[in-house]
């Protein structure tokens, strides 16, 4: 991959003041301070009229705009594109469900342009600045949403910047301000016309200050609830959350004590918050739920009950929680599964805590491995934790047989897994301990079509999984609100819950033929593409949130 491609360029906007601008903001030492100032919620998101008019200075066809006032578009059609050719029908999947062959368009691929990054990002700022619709606060910074092609031994074979995303890092006071509820973000197609926007912000107003944590403490906080992992940061960060149709409301912003941890093991640093105010107390710990039983068909018990499972289109989750000492885990998948069942897609399995093991993501040709039983046995499986480049981690909630699925021991699609969403700090980052992404992941694919997870850290969220669930599963209204591919539904839930610094990214294997599933749908939501082995070799998307 090329540094143009994975390069970004700012373009500082300072002292620029526009009409929804998050004010209040200024210069400040405050990692040193023992108080800092919280800003009350004056108003949230666009009104009708300044929605209508950033649609107008985009050229686009039409926007979305939520009763809070968050105003987003996405060209369903253009968005993170990869160029293909239908070789018509594959074979059958295991379940019986038809598959449609999507060739790989390597000439089209080597012929993508896109437009360079300081011109995006100019573009963008001028125009939201000639509608009024630049903050004042606001630092711009350009990207590409990048495809990777190698062959079966890891030699480059086509590379593209798939587009060039602007997005926009704000401050107050002289702290980050981050979060869903405080984002813009534009992506241009190599043509330059707009294929994903949104537009999420509130106006804030200083309102006094509040004591914090002195620099000792924070840091002593941050390292009790990242044991037994390293602490690599602990500093204060204002946090927007996302906006809500109803309670809680949040009509005021307190600063927030960010703690990034780094965990030798997996290779991986991922980022959790803390209340920041002096004297709140730690996140509640995860509700008790009964301990798992052993089933039939689990290691060490007889009889075998997945087989009869394969026939039919369902999904499974597991997740750690505040074992981990990562809070919202357990409502992230039951908001997951809660989209599935809605749909009427069975959730085979579901497990948080101590209850979640590794031996479920585990090939069985390894010692105690289940994967056949759960993570293999269905079409889709999401799990959200501790892991990194190398693998899933347990530790901390339970060791059944094992506290790490090492990707050494990940066979997936050997049975029925199509696709792998792990919410997982950097598992598909580049390079890890001088092995890349191919060469760590690429053995588990035997049958699987995609794996979707991160390039870098990611924040603790507790609405991923619904979020994503509802890209995959949605019913259009008219020729809108389609559902989405799984690997850009994957994109768009990090878009709309991650900071800009936060790079998702999907993989896949390359069959005969050039052919892959890279526009993937979920089973009844559009076409999908047969189980295909890399004997040819790797794709690789990845992009900014």
């Amino acid at each position: 991959m090329s540094t143009r491609r994975r390069g970004a360029t700012l373009l500082a906007l300072s002292g620029m003041l526009g009409a929804v601008a998050l004010t209040g903001a200024t210069a400040g030492t405050a990692s040193a301070a023992d108080e800092l100032p919280v800003y009350a919620v004056r108003s949230e998101g666009l009104t009708p009229e300044q929605a209508a008019a950033l649609q107008r200075a985009f050229g686009l066809e039409s926007v979305e705009r939520t009763p809070e006032g968050v105003v987003t578009f996405i060209d369903e059609d253009r968005h993170l594109r990869v160029p293909g050719i239908d070789r018509g029908a594959g074979r059958p999947d295991e379940s019986g469900q038809a598959t449609s062959q999507t060739q790989l368009d390597l000439d089209a691929v080597r012929g993508l342009r896109a437009v360079p990054l300081d011109e995006a990002a100019k573009r963008v700022t001028e125009t939201l600045r000639g509608v009024g619709l630049l903050p004042g606060n606001a630092t711009a910074s350009a990207s590409h949403s990048t495809l990777d092609i190698t062959d079966a031994n890891g030699n480059a074979v086509a590379g593209a910047s798939l587009d060039t995303t602007v997005t926009f890092d704000f401050q107050l006071d002289g702290l980050p301000l981050e979060g869903p509820g405080s984002k813009i973000r534009v992506s241009l197609d190599g043509a330059g016309s707009v294929t994903q926007l949104t537009y999420s912000t509130r106006v804030l107003a200083r309102a006094g200050t509040v004591q914090v944590l002195g620099y000792d403490e924070r840091y002593s906080r941050c390292r009790a609830a990242a044991y037994p992992l390293q602490l690599g940061l602990a500093d204060y960060i204002y946090w927007a959350p996302p906006w809500v149709a109803r309670p809680p409301v949040y009509d005021r912003l307190e600063p927030v004590l960010r703690c990034r941890v780094l965990d030798p093991s997996t290779g991986s640093s991922s980022v959790f918050h803390l209340p920041g105010v002096l004297g709140s107390p730690d996140p509640a710990p995860d509700p008790t739920v009964p301990p798992r039983q052993r089933a039939a068909g689990d290691a060490g018990v007889a009889g075998d009950v997945g087989a009869q499972w394969t026939t039919r289109v369902d999904v499974g989750s597991s997740g750690t929680g505040t074992c981990q000492s990562l809070s919202g885990i357990p409502a992230d998948i039951t908001g997951f599964n809660t989209r599935f069942t809605n749909a009427g897609v069975p959730v085979q399995f579901s497990w948080t805590g101590a209850n979640a093991w590794e031996q479920d993501f585990k090939d069985p040709a390894f010692a105690g491995g289940q994967d056949h039983v759960y993570a293999d046995d269905v079409d889709m499986t999401y799990y959200h934790g501790r892991g990194g480049a190398f693998g899933l981690s347990f530790a901390g909630c339970s060791a059944v047989t094992d506290s790490t699925l090492r990707n050494t021991e990940a066979r997936w699609g050997n049975r029925d897994a199509e696709w792998m969403s792990l919410y997982t700090p950097s598992l598909l980052q580049s390079t890890a301990s001088g092995q890349a992404w191919w060469q760590r992941w690429g053995p588990s694919f035997r049958g699987l079509h995609q794996i979707n997870s991160f390039e870098t850290g990611v924040v603790q969220n507790s609405s991923f999984g619904s979020r994503y669930g509802n890209y995959l599963l949605r019913r259009p209204f008219l020729n809108f609100l389609r559902p989405m591919k799984v690997r850009v539904a994957w994109a768009q839930a990090s878009i709309d819950t991650q900071p800009s610094w936060v790079r998702w990214a999907t993989m896949g294997p390359i069959g005969n033929s050039w052919i892959a599933n890279f526009d993937d749908y979920f089973w009844g939501r559009g076409s999908v593409g047969p189980d295909t082995l890399p004997t040819v070799g790797f794709w690789k998307i990845s992009g900014s949130s």
